[in-house]
């Protein structure tokens, strides 16, 4: 059965964005991220990834789509004039996020959905009876951003954490939370 997941990482507050974008830059983080959404158990299957066409668009060009991944962009208009052939299979659009998922969960090359970089699509997703696991970047700063994540619901507990990490002074640390049988 295909797992939805989010991924995310947020500071003392839980501030995920500071003026529609990252307030940091840890290059461990972005690491870790793309070693979690891309790999898989089964090595024909790929996992995708579901962002809003702005986190879409953050992304610079050149490294649109994410690579090894299905990229799902959800806009309430939908264009694909800026997409060509060469990337068509590994980007979807979608106008709701119920939608991606119902078309998701279709896929039999799917092994795994991780919902990324926006709150709306978290806070949104956190009781949706196929979330399966939380991956949170825990960073020990406030960055006085002005997008929060609403926190870990009472039904997913602590499965791992890495040691304390730093990077460019960032004190920082992964957290895997995963849900609990009711």
């Amino acid at each position: 059965m295909k797992k939805i997941n989010i991924i995310l990482a947020v500071d003392d507050k839980n501030g995920l964005w500071k003026d529609w974008d990252l307030a940091w830059t840890i290059s461990s983080e972005l690491k870790y991220f793309k070693n979690i959404t891309s790999t898989t158990k089964d090595l024909a299957k790929l996992n995708a990834v579901v962002m809003w066409k702005k986190t879409w668009e953050s992304i610079p060009q050149k490294y649109r789509p994410l690579p090894n991944r299905i990229n799902c962009v959800l806009s309430r208009s939908i264009k694909d004039e800026s997409i060509n052939s060469k990337i068509n299979d590994y980007v979807l659009y979608f106008n709701s996020i119920e939608s991606c998922i119902w078309e998701l969960l279709k896929k039999t090359n799917l092994e795994n959905i991780f919902i990324i970089w926006w709150a709306n699509i978290y806070n949104q997703i956190l009781n949706h009876e196929r979330l399966n696991k939380i991956y949170l970047t825990k960073i020990s700063w406030d960055f006085t951003c002005d997008v929060f994540f609403n926190w870990i619901p009472n039904n997913f507990e602590l499965e791992s954490e890495s040691e304390d990490k730093e990077e460019n002074w960032i004190k920082f640390k992964f957290q895997v939370f995963k849900k609990v049988n009711n």
